[in-house]
């Protein structure tokens, strides 16, 4: 790993040493993913918006959504610590957004070793990109884009946000939300960590890459949920944000009763959930 292994830290953010029957929840969610799917038949998947394979989301249209109209949009990241699981994994998290009216896009980009956390950044970043120039043809209402990630899919909604481009305010659009849940937001933490052996953080890598490190922008809704039964250093990681953002964006935080770092997330698939509840209650129901 390039650093001394620190027993405390691992325990601190090893979701699978934490939860050990995290295989047959994994096996769930793609039972539950594919069976989303196959109630969505408007749905478009694998739609490419760059070269490599894992460049690829699919969009699920807001329930509901007339015939030339647009609806809003929201991004969802997944989790998996930069370097596991697929947004096949995770289309059953989409339900409760899409009945409150926006349409979901959900992505994949590359994983560690392959590239490292920064590439994963970028794809992120490229994948809004294309979503905002392909707006009028996916009726895609990009004013006010939500942007909701899982555990490192947390990390990547709120690096989007700090790496917002500017020619994207040009074609009016604008991230107007943030709701991340169970997220990490400084990597140095993981530097000790079993996780370390594919992520390859070093300490100047980690602090480049860590958004509490940066600015968010100004007016932005931010909403922050670790689930009540999670390991100590998820709700370290909340207090780390808070730390740095709260004084600079409309920010809220909570926890979310009787939920581990993986259930908090398999609630989403269901609408009335306190997860989905609170989802909807920040970013507002569109319908």
């Amino acid at each position: 790993m390039g650093c001394e292994f620190n027993e405390k830290q691992d325990l601190a953010y090893n979701v699978r040493r934490a939860i050990p029957e995290h295989l047959e929840i994994f096996q769930q969610w793609r039972h539950d993913a594919d069976r989303y799917r196959s109630e969505r038949l408007d749905a478009l998947i694998d739609l490419e918006y760059g070269p490599d394979p894992r460049h690829r989301l699919d969009l699920f249209p807001a329930i509901g959504q007339k015939a030339g109209e647009s609806s809003p949009l929201a991004i969802v990241i997944h989790g998996g610590y930069w370097q596991a699981l697929d947004k096949a994994d995770n289309r059953h998290v989409c339900r409760s957004l899409c009945d409150a009216g926006w349409t979901i896009a959900l992505l994949n980009y590359r994983l560690c070793p392959a590239v490292n956390i920064g590439d994963i950044c970028d794809d992120v970043e490229a994948a809004t990109h294309w979503l905002v120039h392909k707006q009028q043809e996916w009726s895609l209402d990009c004013t006010d884009i939500a942007v909701i990630g899982h555990s490192a899919g947390a990390h990547l909604a709120a690096m989007l946000a700090c790496r917002f481009a500017e020619p994207l305010h040009a074609l009016g659009a604008r991230i107007g939300s943030l709701a991340l849940v169970s997220g990490v937001f400084e990597l140095e933490c993981l530097i000790g960590t079993r996780m370390n052996e594919r992520l390859s953080l070093n300490p100047s890598s980690a602090n480049r890459w860590s958004p509490s490190r940066y600015d968010p922008p100004r007016a932005i809704r931010v909403d922050s949920t670790v689930g009540e039964r999670e390991t100590h250093g998820f709700f370290d990681q909340q207090l780390c944000l808070a730390d740095a953002w709260r004084s600079k964006v409309d920010w809220s935080a909570g926890s979310v009763p009787d939920a581990d770092h993986l259930h908090i997330w398999s609630q989403l698939a269901d609408p009335a959930s306190p997860m989905a509840q609170r989802l909807v209650a920040h970013l507002g129901s569109k319908t």
